[in-house]
């Protein structure tokens, strides 16, 4: 005897079916296909049909994440040197410039112009040495 299928059952199956749709596993016209057998499915077999050769849930490995697991040791090596290098070349700019507004406080006093100079030349040029070494690292 065979087992009735409901709405929700349909629709968990079409959800599936757009999933594997969007990850690149279906074209749009096996979509069509299988989401009308999906949606007009009576019985569980006829359901299972339309999700026929789809693999599993997290049993499907996309291709980039696992070529991107699979960088060689020396890209991962050469990635580990840049940001040392960046923090390294970080820690010296960010205490260079603590040591520079102190000396400025200490020539002139607080003045605004300082107060707001200063954070906002450190944070840039920190942004700039971040997005620089993440560039590098991308190639």
């Amino acid at each position: 005897m065979a087992l009735l299928v409901g709405d929700q059952d349909r629709e968990r199956a079409a959800l599936e079916l757009r999933r594997h749709y969007t990850d690149g596993r279906l074209t749009t016209e096996e979509l069509a296909r299988r989401l009308e057998t999906a949606l007009c499915a009576r019985s569980g077999a006829q359901l299972r049909s339309a999700l026929n050769d789809l693999p599993a849930p997290g049993r499907w490995v996309d291709p980039e994440a696992l070529r991107k697991s699979l960088q060689s040791p020396v890209r991962t090596m050469r990635n580990a040197a840049i940001i040392a290098g960046t923090a390294v070349i970080w820690v010296f700019w960010s205490v260079g410039m603590l040591i520079a507004f102190a000396a400025w406080l200490a020539a002139n006093g607080p003045s605004l112009a300082a107060l707001l100079v200063f954070p906002l030349v450190w944070l840039g040029l920190s942004w700039l040495l971040w997005s620089g070494s993440r560039r590098r690292r991308a190639r």
